[in-house]
């Protein structure tokens, strides 16, 4: 099984097409998922790095995960994990 993309943004892993971004032309964003880039722009641009950690770890945590995913999450997903996405560089 392919290991599956992070987006670049936010470290969501993409598995299936609906979860990449667009490109302002419509296709599909080889490095960012749905919920940080739609039509070639930021879906919130102007969020700080501060703003958009807590930001993305709150809908993470609210999110369909189980127990158990959610708590690996709770200890990868780190300022310093999301420092190394290339949006945050």
């Amino acid at each position: 099984m392919a290991k599956p993309n992070l987006c670049q943004s936010c470290g969501m892993p993409m598995k299936v097409p609906s979860e990449y971004g667009t490109e302002k032309d419509g296709t599909p964003s080889e490095k960012f998922c749905h919920y940080c880039y739609q039509n070639g722009k930021w879906v919130q641009p102007d969020l700080t790095f501060d703003e958009f950690y807590a930001f993305s770890l709150k809908k993470f945590q609210e999110s369909d995960m189980n127990r158990i995913e959610k708590f690996f999450l709770n200890k990868m997903y780190t300022k310093k994990f999301l420092k190394k996405l290339e949006r945050w560089r």
